[in-house]
């Protein structure tokens, strides 16, 4: 069973869809499913299968447009160094207040700079009780700087960073920032930039602009500063090692520095977005395994 819903967090609305075991089963165990940078909350898809297979074995599952994105918040205005950690820690709130879901049973699943979310709030959030990192970005600023100078090159980065040093000092001056187009953001090359058409045609809740307070957020967004706090409770990591947007690197800086329980699953040819391969199932099944085990 599915219902769209919403909730609060820092006084703004949260939208997203709870899909719940089939009743007569008790309190259920659930985990939250955060999305991707300017995503949205069925993840292409990947979430709507994932939250059936784990309804399907008995865990709840509330998957979230994160502020910003999709319905929730400001559009444009994704921040995932402060206000998505916000987002996932209301989120748990919520769960913990619904009468189908067993509040001391609660864990946390994210795509790419969803990954590194889950990671940061399950560091700070000790009622989370398992985490599942699926292809993490590690350092928002490693991630976008990765992109700039694969595509444009370093002087390039560099007046990207001036540009943003810029909209800092505009913010503070008359407390609004430069909207520009995504791809202004992520950089892509010619073939990224024609696949990201095709994308938006056939998912139109993906973003196609932002605040440049945006990248901000990710060049101070940093979960690797926190892995190691999510012990003692487990932390499982997923990535392909073909990932050529968020490479591989990423995962491995994480689980370096994550304690103990702690586990890397490494998809050996999928692409970054995992629900477009042929490993989606794969990696489903992987994330229902950590949470059967763990919560």
């Amino acid at each position: 069973m599915e219902m769209e819903l919403s909730f609060f967090s820092d006084g703004e609305r949260v939208v997203g869809t709870l899909a719940l075991p089939e009743e007569g089963q008790g309190k259920a165990p659930a985990a939250v499913l955060v999305h991707g940078y300017g995503s949205f909350r069925d993840e292409l898809t990947g979430y709507v299968e994932l939250a059936a297979l784990l309804a399907a074995h008995g865990i709840a599952s509330l998957r979230l447009d994160m502020r910003g994105c999709g319905e929730s918040g400001a559009l444009g205005r994704i921040h995932p160094h402060d206000d998505w950690i916000a987002d996932i820690t209301a989120a748990l709130s919520y769960l913990e207040s619904r009468p189908e879901v067993d509040p001391a049973r609660l864990g946390l699943v994210g795509m790419s700079v969803g990954g590194g979310a889950v990671v940061q709030a399950g560091a700070v959030d000790e009622r989370v009780r398992c985490v599942v990192a699926l292809a993490p970005v590690a350092d928002g600023g490693w991630w976008l700087k990765h992109l700039w100078t694969t595509t444009r090159g370093e002087s390039d980065w560099q007046g990207f960073l001036a540009r943003l040093a810029a909209d800092r000092r505009m913010r503070a001056q008359i407390g609004r920032s430069e909207k520009v187009a995504v791809e202004d953001v992520l950089a892509y090359g010619p073939e990224d930039a024609k696949a990201r058409v095709q994308m938006l045609q056939r998912y139109p809740q993906f973003a196609t602009y932002v605040y440049l307070s945006s990248p901000d957020s990710l060049c101070r967004f940093q979960p690797r500063h926190w892995a190691h706090l999510v012990a003692p409770r487990p932390l499982r990591i997923i990535h392909s090692l073909t990932d050529t947007s968020v490479p591989i690197t990423h995962a491995y800086e994480l689980y370096g520095r994550a304690g103990a329980p702690k586990d890397i699953q490494v998809i050996p040819d999928s692409p970054h977005c995992f629900w477009l391969g042929p490993h989606s199932r794969r990696v489903q099944e992987l994330t229902l395994e950590w949470l059967r085990l763990y919560l």
